[in-house]
């Protein structure tokens, strides 16, 4: 968790060895997301496909609390002799780790470390909660008798 390996071919016979590692996050961190975003995540079939509520994009971007993480707590390591702090071989590493989360979204909460099971759960609890909570309550989207026979022109 929160650490990806690799062996990225250079122009040598030996592959190089690559370590990204991302930091984890408090546990103080973690309980917060978990709470805020059970209560903001309507569609959690959006949230599978990667397609985040614009009410949880600064939940992610947040400094020092969001789920992406400053570049002081990303940690790149390559075993190949270029002095850079991010040499190629970390590049192509990057690249790859994008290009499976376009495919997977959910890596990303693995890679930091959230349970999306805990998190889907939340979110389903606080959402079956409010609608127990509003059961009894009539819906303002039912329409009157008289109104469906206008909309339709028929009779009831």
């Amino acid at each position: 968790m929160g650490e990806v390996t690799a062996l990225v071919q250079g122009s040598g016979k030996k592959p190089y060895n690559v370590r990204v590692r991302i930091d984890e996050l408090t546990e103080e961190q973690y309980e917060s997301i978990v709470e805020k975003c059970a209560s903001k995540i309507q569609n959690i079939d959006d949230l599978v496909k990667g397609n985040f509520p614009d009410n949880l994009k600064t939940l992610f971007t947040q400094k020092d609390a969001g789920l992406f993480p400053s570049m002081a707590k990303i940690h790149f390591n390559c075993s190949c002799p270029d002095y850079a702090d991010m040499c190629k071989h970390v590049a192509a590493v990057l690249y790859g780790i994008g290009s499976r989360f376009d495919k997977d979204p959910l890596l990303f909460f693995k890679l930091r470390g959230v349970d999306t099971d805990r998190l889907i759960g939340n979110a389903i609890k606080d959402r079956i909660q409010s609608m127990i909570e509003n059961a009894a309550k009539p819906s303002d989207r039912i329409m009157d008798d008289g109104d469906v026979m206008a909309v339709f022109g028929m009779e009831i």
